[in-house]
């Protein structure tokens, strides 16, 4: 309606305009009609300035509505244009769009309205919540002030708790200072009594070094004297039967003995068994091969002396046969017994575990240390392998010090200086060395070589000296001619001619058939 109105007025003074320039120039023209003319642009003037001050009061009202919708430049249409437009955005569903300003504001006033009632009503309950907090804030209050009061009684008690905490430690301080004086001077008499107990400390283990060596040396003349005198013999034999070759023992089943386990006869007078003098009384060995009963088992005759044939009553005896105990055994040095090429470490093994003991320690051919379940060692584990639970350290073969071969000699350098050590152990602990030689022959161990050396003893057993299978056979004269080759005779005298007689005690008597 605005900008109608104000086109209305535009147009109009458009119009007047030219209505005062045709007049003007009419009045040109028409000078002689000048008074009335001159009233007549009196008249246009005046109405004139009456349209310039309406004009005026129109843009002041133009300008009034521009503040008042908040839009105060532009032109009326550009006004027009930006109300409607933001009409248009402020109507939530549109309908407001293509309304005018009254009517848009009408609607607003009464959208307004209805956002008021619901406002109210949301006022209300909002009054009612705020009734309840204010109810809850007044709940809460008293509980605060509950606490509170509480809390001034627990500060109260924790004011007069933290009193007697502070006398407490007030006392307490005291009373470590008093021991701690005590313990200065307790620490002073025990510095002293340290110094002196040290010093004591220091007599008494050179003493006792010096008694350890003395005794030690004792032990060592001791072992020398005695060398096994400790053993006794592990049986006897009950029965031999030359013939079959098999004897029997008086040890067995109670006695945990195993078959394999090979002992060393001796004779009846002999000097110990056991003991390095008293291998000459050693007439033979036997290993056990059938268990029979508790204190009885066969055994095969493995060797035996010509000259002094095993008999009943022959002390039998083994160092690693000990009822009711698992013997342990510490060895040392290269082991090459059988007269076969080669190491005869498993072997040796072998032996020590069939007869139910146990090498617990032992230096290999390389100067390895090793445990009883093949784990390497070293030198430091010495003192804690060779030790009282052992009996028996064996010496093998320590190698050749004069070899070419500088490996080879610092292996046997490192086998030695391993050996002493041991040594120095077994003498601590009180375990016999023996050399491996006399270990074997103690056991009765009997070489499985194949090959016949002139200078050992004979790897098999012969049967009765004849083909036949009784003396009185028809086989030809049996008289021997008793020539005996010097390089193996041990006899001094002349050799006696046989009569050709076998003795009674060997005699195979004939079965009829």
């Amino acid at each position: 309606m605005a900008s109608k109105d104000n086109k209305s007025l535009v147009i109009w003074h458009s119009i007047f305009v030219l209505l005062s320039v045709g007049m003007g120039v009419a009045w040109y023209f028409t000078w002689t009609n000048s008074a009335d003319l001159q009233v007549r642009l009196d008249a246009a003037t005046k109405a004139d300035t009456g349209a310039k001050s309406e004009i005026q009061n129109l843009q002041t009202e133009v300008n009034s509505l521009k503040e008042l919708i908040g839009r105060p430049t532009g032109t009326p249409d550009e006004v027009v244009a930006a109300s409607r437009a933001q009409i248009n955005v402020k109507a939530g569903d549109g309908s407001s769009a293509t309304l005018g300003l009254d009517e848009a504001l009408v609607k607003a006033a009464i959208d307004r309205d209805a956002y008021t009632l619901t406002s109210a009503g949301r006022l209300v309950q909002m009054n009612t919540k705020v009734a309840e907090l204010g109810k809850l804030l007044e709940a809460q209050d008293g509980a605060k002030k509950t606490v509170k009061t509480a809390l001034d009684q627990k500060d109260a008690e924790l004011v007069i708790k933290e009193r007697l905490h502070g006398e407490q430690i007030t006392q307490r301080r005291k009373q470590i200072d008093e021991i701690s004086t005590q313990l200065e001077q307790l620490q002073a008499t025990f510095s002293n009594a340290r110094d002196v107990s040290e010093r004591d400390k220091a007599a008494l283990q050179s003493e006792i070094d010096s008694q350890y060596a003395s005794l030690k040396e004792l032990r060592k003349a001791k072992m020398r004297i005695d060398d096994l005198k400790f053993e006794r013999p592990d049986g006897s034999l009950m029965f031999v039967d030359q013939n079959s070759g098999r004897c029997t023992v008086d040890i067995g089943i109670r006695d945990d003995l195993r078959i394999g386990t090979t002992f060393s006869v001796y004779t009846k007078n002999n000097s110990g068994v056991g003991r390095r003098q008293s291998d000459k009384d050693i007439k033979g060995k036997i290993e056990i091969v059938e268990l029979m009963g508790p204190h009885l088992a066969k055994a095969h005759i493995v060797f035996e002396k010509l000259n002094d044939p095993l008999a009943e009553g022959d002390p039998i005896y083994s160092p690693l046969f000990w009822p009711g105990q698992k013997l342990q055994v510490a060895v040392v040095g290269m082991l090459d017994f059988d007269g076969n090429p080669g190491s005869d470490r498993l072997e040796f093994n072998q032996i020590v575990e069939t007869s139910g003991a146990e090498v617990v320690f032992q230096v290999d051919d390389k100067g390895k240390i090793l445990g009883k379940d093949g784990e390497e060692l070293t030198r430091a584990d010495i003192p804690s392998h060779v030790t009282s639970a052992t009996r028996f350290m064996v010496v093998g073969d320590l190698g050749n010090e004069s070899t070419a071969d500088s490996a080879q000699k610092e292996i046997y350098n490192k086998i030695r200086t391993i050996k002493v050590e041991m040594e120095d152990a077994a003498d601590r602990s009180g375990v016999y060395v023996l050399p491996l030689s006399s270990f074997l022959q103690y056991i009765g161990y009997t070489s499985k070589r194949l090959v016949y050396s002139p200078t050992k003893e004979y790897p098999g057993v012969l049967t009765n000296g004849a083909k036949s299978l009784h003396v009185n056979g028809s086989l030809g004269r049996r008289e021997s001619s008793a020539a005996i080759s010097n390089a193996f005779s041990t006899r001094r005298k002349k050799p006696m001619v046989s009569g050709g007689r076998t003795s009674h005690l060997y005699e195979t008597k004939s079965t009829e058939e």
